[in-house]
């Protein structure tokens, strides 16, 4: 019995989904060879799986290789509109970069991870992870611990298990952990500096109608400019997007689904 069917899963399902996780937005192109050493499938086994996910139009050829194709976005669309969360930040993001070197991130908590559906940035930007599409551990990223941080944390121990074991992430001390997200939660915003070197965010909760977090926003740039007085400046316009856009949030949300909540 193969790893994937021990999971209760089928095996030829699980190979295609970590041919797809193999693509990345810093990565987009990949030859069958760098398909087969990122998903860790022989390369026979690969090209198959590449001609049958261009068949059904969840890869395309690009230049020898393959990349994500249209299916990819139909669908990526249909859960980034049922959420609401890119739709309830509209206009929100732009005002929250007030120097060359700082982006502005809007990310969603995903089954231990955050995936970033939104991004701004002044033309002259330094180089950072955090851009539309990719997905980072919710416990390093600024974004994810703001959302973790209201969470029970059980909830935050079973995130954690599932990144690590989904990305071979190595595990945080859970107790360090746990008193980090209890400040965050305390202090209703978080400074993080673990998710990319020399690299720091300041980030705020997002809430749905339910009053549970579903991911978060920040404001990123280099370490060095991250004073005192500019973390300061920070934490009040993410914690101020943050909670305009958890009101548009609760705002979008039909009567009756208001009603089933309760």
């Amino acid at each position: 019995m193969t790893t994937d069917e021990a999971r209760g899963g089928v095996a030829s399902v699980a190979k295609a989904c970590r041919v797809l996780r193999a693509f990345s937005p810093t990565v987009g192109v990949l030859s069958v060879r760098q398909v087969s050493a990122k998903a860790g499938i022989p390369r026979s086994t690969a090209h198959e799986l590449c001609r049958t996910l261009v068949a059904e139009g969840m890869l395309e050829g690009a230049g020898g290789g393959y990349q994500l194709g249209p299916t990819i976005l139909e669908l990526a669309g249909q859960i980034i509109e049922r959420t609401g969360l890119l739709r309830a930040a509209e206009g929100l993001l732009d005002p929250l970069v007030r120097a060359p070197e700082q982006e502005a991130h809007l990310a969603q908590l995903t089954q231990g991870w955050v995936a970033y559906v939104g991004r701004s940035s002044n033309p002259c930007q330094v180089p950072m992870l955090n851009q539309v599409g990719q997905r980072a551990p919710a416990h390093l990223s600024g974004c994810g611990k703001a959302a973790l941080s209201w969470l029970p944390f059980d909830e935050v121990t079973a995130h954690v298990e599932r990144c690590c074991a989904d990305g071979a992430v190595p595990p945080p001390d859970l107790a360090e952990l746990e008193a980090e997200l209890t400040r965050a939660r305390q202090d209703g915003f978080v400074t993080s500096r673990a998710y990319q070197k020399d690299r720091t965010s300041v980030a705020a909760p997002i809430f749905d109608s339910s009053g549970r977090p579903i991911g978060g926003v920040s404001v990123a740039g280099p370490s060095t400019m991250f004073t005192t007085a500019v973390i300061a400046s920070a934490r009040a316009s993410v914690t101020n997007a943050a909670g305009l856009i958890s009101a548009r949030l609760i705002n979008a949300t039909p009567a009756w689904a208001k009603a089933a909540l309760h």
